[in-house]
């Protein structure tokens, strides 16, 4: 790679330094924030794939230290944050953390618990491969950590919620969006048959 793109992205690196934030990453989730004022409302928020943290330090900065430092804060108040990750994380004021797997059906079940039974309004993901560099496989290998995220999101997620993901952008993303909508199709399926 060449010293000008180095150079390019080490622009947000420092940036994230400077700021204290985990990784750069954490600017995506700011900006998506920003754009579609992604935390109005939200009380409870699953992040996938959380290690090590930037999006979860996102979401303490902008959801839980607010409420905690506002001057009628209640403990029973404050927005609750779990984040998931197979690997453990540096400790984050107000974040619960869960060492899981986000493919098994036990995670979700740790997640809801800690909602005392509800759901979450807000799920988002950052996960991604360790990047091999060829393109395709890195491509598919996330591609497929996206559908575990999917799937857990119909477990964990309220209807209504909302739901960010990183997605790498090649040739085979068009199917990868068709996913989301084959998950609702069934989910309605599986919610008008329990309702019968």
């Amino acid at each position: 790679m060449g010293r000008a793109s180095r150079d390019k992205r080490d622009i947000y690196y420092r940036k994230a330094k400077e700021e204290g934030w985990r990784a750069r990453s954490a600017f995506k989730l700011l900006q998506i924030d920003e754009e579609f004022n992604l935390f109005d409302g939200v009380k409870r928020v699953v992040d996938l794939c959380a290690a090590p943290g930037s999006w979860s330090q996102v979401l303490s900065r902008k959801l839980y230290l607010p409420a905690k430092l506002a001057p009628d804060a209640k403990d029973e108040n404050l927005p609750l944050i779990v984040a998931i990750d197979l690997q453990p994380m540096a400790p984050i004021e107000g974040v619960i953390q869960v060492q899981g797997d986000i493919t098994n059906a036990r995670t979700a079940e740790v997640v809801i618990r800690h909602f005392d039974g509800c759901k979450a309004d807000l799920v988002v993901c950052d996960g991604a491969p360790d990047v091999t560099g060829l393109h395709d496989m890195d491509e598919f290998v996330q591609s497929q950590l996206l559908l575990a995220g999917l799937t857990i999101v119909t477990h964990v997620l309220k209807e209504g919620g909302k739901f960010i993901a990183k997605i790498f952008r090649g040739k085979d993303t068009s199917l990868l969006y068709c996913q989301p909508i084959t998950f609702q199709l069934a989910l309605q399926h599986l919610q008008n048959s329990t309702n019968k």
